[in-house]
């Protein structure tokens, strides 16, 4: 799992394997993208087509003349005149078609007569302004140019002249669910309604909340002397790093490299925060009874799993190890682009930064912010420092409004074992602007079309949000579930 952001930033919130790896973990949109595909309804097999629009560099340069093609996906079978359009956002990931067939948005779009698009975020899947990832060209890289970018793909499609009288609604997920968001305040004359699910839109560098909400799931809906027990494998660890002697018997239990120094400070965090990675996955990811079931797979383990076929994890295939090497994980993340895309846009933008600051939590002390302080500075060079994530977190809440933002027609849905969901709206920011906490949920999960085995307060979620998007654009059936 790599580093949502390392973890699910240091250890990614794209892998799309069956796996879930350091790498992975910190996209916490491609995980969220692959368990959607994995839904589609068989018998949907309309066609979509794929097609590129011209983008400028930099929106918010007039001297800067170039640009480059960004790729989105059109579906139309459902739309009728006058029909609403409905987009969604494409996060930190690839974009895939299989969001026009299948959750929320694709049903709207059934119910309304709407036409269903998907845009690809600029830097990731095949919209990329560079064939090279270097940090120089990662200036262009922000989510205020990728608001830039929907806006004028929005502006391109109304101006065809069967969209004339449609209303526009986006939707997105995680850091995608911040721009649906954010377009609104920004392009309100643009946009009609936005869906914003499991949105963390309070940029923070030290997101120490995230673990203490791991800690609350597993206290709360693990098996009896979960918590305790997960403790107990953290302290060992924590002790057997003391001595050389535990550091060598811990190199045999967890088959780490021989040739991995676990002494170095910046290895040994990243042995922790791959450890608590696997009970991160749960939190966000999982369910009342999968967060039961690894409780019941760690009864009589002194160790914490991890999988090892994930393409981009820390399992060296070459010699059968985990390597933990700090330095070469890094190395190993200039290969994927994607990675060095969103963990730019940490470090220039968000933080996000997962640490173990907190006490109320059993995973020990051992993931400190400067972990990714050190992973954004030796990534992207000096001036990458940690000055400038904080000028960077400042300048992102000051453009967007933190959790007060200035909008209207917009639902905020999180789910309240999602981690991420403390850093997200929990309170009705005003009439027109709802939030809605769904009980025994996880993340994005809103997003999905209904489940047999879904909780029923899911359900009745997915209802209330399309309740008010059909209120706000005056589209469909709708009555007050």
């Amino acid at each position: 799992m790599y580093l949502f952001h390392i973890t699910v930033f240091i250890t990614t919130c794209i892998c799309l394997t069956n796996a879930f790896g350091i790498y992975g973990f910190l996209n916490t949109y491609g995980l969220f993208l692959k368990e959607l595909t994995d839904t589609l309804d068989l018998f949907d097999a309309a066609s979509t087509s794929t097609k590129w629009i011209e983008q400028p560099l930099d929106h918010f340069d007039e001297n800067e003349n170039r640009t480059w093609y960004m790729r989105y996906f059109e579906r139309l079978d459902y739309w009728k005149a006058e029909g609403p359009i409905y987009l969604f956002i494409n996060g930190e990931a690839q974009a895939s078609d299989a969001l026009l067939r299948t959750g929320i948005l694709y049903e709207l779009a059934k119910e309304t007569n709407g036409a269903m698009y998907a845009s690809e975020h600029r830097y990731y899947g095949k919209s990329q302004p560079f064939e090279e990832m270097s940090t120089e060209n990662f200036a262009y890289l922000s989510s205020r140019q990728a608001l830039a970018d929907v806006a004028k793909l929005l502006q391109e499609i109304k101006s065809l002249p069967q969209y004339k009288e449609s209303k526009v609604v986006v939707v997105g997920g995680s850091y995608a669910g911040n721009l649906a968001a954010w377009m609104k305040l920004l392009y309100p004359d643009l946009i009609d309604a936005a869906i914003a699910s499991s949105a963390p839109v309070l940029a923070k560098k030290d997101f120490y909340e995230y673990l203490e909400s791991v800690s609350n799931d597993f206290e709360q809906h693990g098996t009896s002397g979960c918590h305790k027990r997960i403790g107990e494998v953290f302290n060992r660890y924590d002790e057997l790093f003391k001595t050389d002697a535990g550091i060598e018997q811990l190199k045999k239990e967890e088959q780490i490299c021989n040739s991995t120094d676990m002494n170095k400070p910046e290895n040994k965090q990243l042995f922790f925060l791959d450890k608590a990675v696997q009970f991160m996955y749960e939190a966000q990811y999982g369910n009342v009874e999968s967060i039961k079931n690894y409780c019941d797979g760690m009864k009589n383990n002194s160790l914490v799993f991890a999988f090892i076929d994930d393409e981009y994890d820390l399992w060296s295939q070459k010699t059968d190890c985990f390597n933990y090497d700090f330095d070469h994980m890094i190395e190993n993340m200039r290969q994927v682009d994607w990675v060095m895309a969103w963990t730019y846009q940490t470090c220039t933008e968000f933080g996000y930064f997962m640490s173990t600051s907190s006490k109320k939590h059993p995973f020990t002390d051992n993931v400190p912010v400067d972990l990714y302080n050190t992973l954004c500075t030796k990534t992207y060079g000096p001036k990458f420092n940690e000055k400038r994530v904080e000028e960077g977190i400042k300048r992102t809440n000051d453009m967007y409004g933190g959790l007060t933002p200035n909008v209207t027609h917009v639902v905020f849905t999180n789910g309240d074992l999602d981690p991420w969901a403390r850093l997200g709206i929990l309170e009705d920011v005003s009439y027109d602007a709802p939030a809605k906490m769904i009980p025994r949920s996880s993340h994005c999960r809103d997003l999905f079309s209904n489940k047999a085995k879904d909780p029923e307060e899911l359900k009745e979620a997915r209802k209330y949000t399309k309740y008010l998007i059909k209120k706000w654009i005056g589209a469909g059936k709708y009555e007050k579930p």
